[in-house]
């Protein structure tokens, strides 16, 4: 499976548990079981930890594709512009 599947994968399951953690909050708020402000806040919190995560995922999959690419041996920017800099330097 490929890093980009994974992040997607990930990102939608943080989708659908934010839609039911929202539903779960609303219910109890229904029933007095917590407040408008602590459902708020709690929410609030919820989100902050997620896109945390998700930052976290996306640093870790581009350091993934980033070894690959290095294991596959591809040329970088950086290889490029030497070369062109060096081809540059020759035909002068």
């Amino acid at each position: 499976m490929k890093p980009v599947d994974l992040l997607s994968m990930g990102l939608g399951a943080a989708f659908l548990a934010k839609d039911k953690l929202g539903e779960v909050l609303g219910e109890l708020e229904k029933r007095g079981e917590v407040s408008r402000d602590e459902a708020k806040q709690f929410l609030e919190d919820a989100k902050a930890r997620a896109k945390k995560e998700e930052e976290a995922l996306a640093a870790r999959v581009r350091e993934e594709v980033k070894k690959v690419l290095e294991e596959m041996g591809l040329a970088t920017k950086d290889d490029i512009a030497e070369l062109k800099a060096l081809l540059k330097k020759k035909s002068s």
